[in-house]
């Protein structure tokens, strides 16, 4: 990223995620539409028998046009944030988290999905992702998925934005240089049902963990999902 505002080269992509540095920039999260389960497929994985793998995908984004967080992505800034992270994506390194953290850094205990996929068509970006269901992160998006409880996307990235007028409403536009650092899956439990579905989730996952994970795997799993738990109900 060359930044006009210091002269000089800011936090890259790598830097951002793995430091959390994002220079004199901004962090940036905005959520848009809900996943839908795409493909459940099973491998074959030597000496481990047959491995169910989970994606999901759908609308990641949109450029030229206002998101729920009063923000405007223009169609180049993101088609250039999009075309930088091929590379990575390609590497199977653009890893997503349950839940935003408050910066830029991706935290490997929190680490709940792959992203594998990411494209235009037209000035709509789809996405694909995979759930990487043996993370403590990962389990608790998979049990959620498995009782239909609606998750969401949340991109993640650093940049700079301006304020712009567009049909008579004030936005802010996001400048040139944006860097996407990856999409991160939310939750979304608008109603009471919801909250219902993530307690029987987690129950469920519960005692799944006890016959199968590892004791740390299990440990970290149950503490998590407690905190998920608590906080949903916070709402």
């Amino acid at each position: 990223m060359i930044c006009k505002k210091c002269s000089g080269g800011c936090a890259s992509r790598l830097t951002a995620m793995t430091t959390g540095n994002i220079g004199c920039h901004q962090l940036l999260v905005d959520t848009y539409m809900t996943l839908k389960t795409i493909k459940q497929s099973v491998t074959e994985q030597k000496g481990s028998g047959p491995v169910i793998v989970l994606k999901l995908g759908g609308q990641f984004q949109a450029g030229d046009k206002p998101n729920a967080n009063g923000r405007i992505y223009p169609f180049e800034v993101l088609k250039n944030a999009i075309e930088e992270i091929q590379e990575d994506i390609k590497a199977r390194r653009v890893m997503g988290e349950f839940d935003h953290p408050p910066d830029a850094k991706i935290h490997l205990d929190r680490v709940s999905h792959l992203i594998t996929g990411l494209w235009l068509e037209g000035k709509v970006c789809y996405g694909e992702l995979e759930v990487i269901q043996k993370t403590p992160m990962g389990a608790i998006a998979s049990a959620l998925i498995e009782s239909k409880v609606q998750l969401g996307i949340s991109s993640r990235g650093v940049g700079d934005m301006e304020t712009t007028i567009h049909e008579g409403n004030e936005y802010y536009k996001v400048m040139p240089g944006f860097t996407l650092v990856t999409f991160d899956v939310v939750a979304e439990p608008s109603v009471q049902g919801s909250y219902l579905s993530i307690r029987e989730s987690r129950e469920k996952l519960l005692k799944q963990l006890r016959k199968t994970a590892p004791k740390k795997v299990r440990e970290e799993a149950e503490a998590m999902l407690l905190d998920e738990f608590k906080k949903n109900l916070r709402g």
